[in-house]
């Protein structure tokens, strides 16, 4: 039989390493020089013969398969009849246990010049990157997970070590790159259809009937260093950042830190009229119509009241960031003491209470009459200005009685984890999609779905 024909012929070498694996061993431990990290080492030469074994025979294995008629002799791009061109052509696939060796007939079509291997299609493979599903997966996974592409290729390498596994920090970025465009197109596909059918997207469910609980939509935004310039020839652009979780999954972490178990981000490299539709979808997905109280939370920018205005005009509350708004009063108070970090802190605390407690007046008079006499330097917001257009959105005392969530700082900033961490390093500078694609990556992990990209993958 073809199963015991193969066994036969791989069971006496995989005898001989395991063999050789005791006797090593053994000699080991008669010099005194047994010991785990020996053993260990003996291990990785073991496995690796044994997975060299394992890799021809799945090639070996795969090479079996019977050609489809049609694939034998007609060519899938022109339809013209093929010839075979070669016969036992090797193509080695990438999997993540290494390269597997598949030997089969190569055809080739005279009438437009493209060669194919006559099972290549039947069996899967990628003739474009020579890689498994599995392999392809992985490389996305750590191409938006550690700080770049090449240190990406350096972390496989050294955790793959015994595999001999040999990738380009290019290979990586293509990668990652391919499957966030598949992850972010399908997504895209699904936002648009949601936008435009609000009425299907969501049901009619009278309030005393919702499910109790506060859903929370959380929207801010920060620049990213891009290749391409706008038409002011300006390379940054901005990134928006959508965060939606419900209150059941605030989680207390200490005395003044809280952490969310479940949350679902989204992240779009452009203008608000795209990313609204990411975040309607999101915010569908994770309930809204349903739930009975909807809470909004942003940093200031108009853009995100506009959205809160159009899709979510149900709102309970529109709640200013306290974490933005410490930021932005710290930023004002350097501007003031920028040597005396006891006045500075003391300014501060005062600051802070006064619009805690709902004193918002005496809060702008005292921003006003500290105002610069020339101009405040980039990146300083006039606080004075800021604290009267969000007013209302700063009833944080009232807003905490009610049980709402200020956005204390408590939670790591949605951009700091999910698009500087990765994409605003020193010296990066991303092309508008490959920006966009690993964002997309960026946030199905931020989310913990990355069971999504894996069957967006698969697909």
């Amino acid at each position: 039989m073809y199963t015991d024909t193969i066994v036969s012929q791989n069971a006496k070498k995989i005898e001989g390493i395991l063999r050789k694996f005791v006797e090593q061993a053994d000699t080991k431990r008669k010099n005194s020089e047994l010991n785990v990290d020996s053993v260990e080492g003996l291990m990785e030469e073991a496995i690796s013969a044994i997975t060299k074994i394992v890799l021809d025979i799945g090639g070996a294995v795969l090479a079996e398969v019977e050609p489809e008629n049609d694939k034998k002799a007609y060519c899938p791009t022109c339809g013209r009849k093929m010839i075979k061109s070669k016969a036992d052509s090797l193509i080695k696939i990438l999997s993540i246990f290494g390269h597997i060796p598949i030997y089969r007939d190569y055809m080739h079509c005279r009438a437009c010049g493209k060669g194919y291997g006559i099972i290549d299609e039947q069996i899967g493979i990628d003739t474009d990157h020579r890689m498994t599903k599995g392999m392809i997966d992985l490389l996305a996974y750590v191409g938006q997970l550690l700080g770049s592409f090449d240190e990406a290729k350096k972390t496989i390498e050294r955790l793959f070590k015994f595999l001999d596994l040999n990738i380009s920090h290019k290979s990586i970025q293509v990668v990652s790159e391919e499957v966030g465009k598949k992850v972010y197109e399908k997504d895209m596909a699904e936002a648009e259809y949601l936008y435009e059918h609000q009425d299907k997207a969501i049901e009619d469910i009278p309030n005393d009937k919702k499910e109790e609980g506060i859903l929370y939509i959380s929207m801010d935004g920060s620049a990213l260093n891009t290749r391409d310039e706008d038409q002011t020839g300006q390379t940054w652009r901005e990134v928006k950042v959508g965060l939606v979780f419900r209150d059941r999954d605030i989680m207390k972490a200490g005395k003044e830190k809280s952490k969310i178990q479940r949350k679902r981000y989204v992240a779009y490299v452009g203008e608000a009229q795209g990313f609204k539709k990411f975040l309607w979808a999101a915010a569908v997905k994770e309930g809204y119509g349903k739930i009975e109280k909807v809470v909004i939370i942003g940093d200031g920018a108009q853009w995100i009241w506009n959205i809160a205005c159009e899709l979510f005009p149900d709102a309970d509350a529109e709640i200013l960031d306290y974490y933005h708004l410490s930021e932005n009063v710290n930023g004002f108070a350097e501007l003031l003491y920028p040597e005396d970090e006891v006045s500075r802190k003391r300014w501060v605390d005062e600051m802070l209470e006064h619009i805690y407690e709902g004193r918002i007046d005496e809060a702008i008079r005292k921003a006003e009459g500290r105002m610069p006499k020339g101009g405040l330097p980039k990146g300083v917001v006039n606080l004075a200005h800021y604290l009267s257009v969000n007013r209302e959105r700063m009833r944080y005392k009232e807003f905490e009685c009610k049980g709402y969530y200020i956005g204390s700082g408590s939670i790591e900033s949605g951009h700091k984890v999910v698009i500087q961490k990765r994409m605003k390093q020193p010296g990066m500078r991303w092309s508008l999609k490959g920006a966009q694609y690993i964002a997309s990556l960026r946030a199905k992990y931020k989310s913990d779905l990355w069971d999504e990209v894996t069957r967006c993958i698969a697909a």
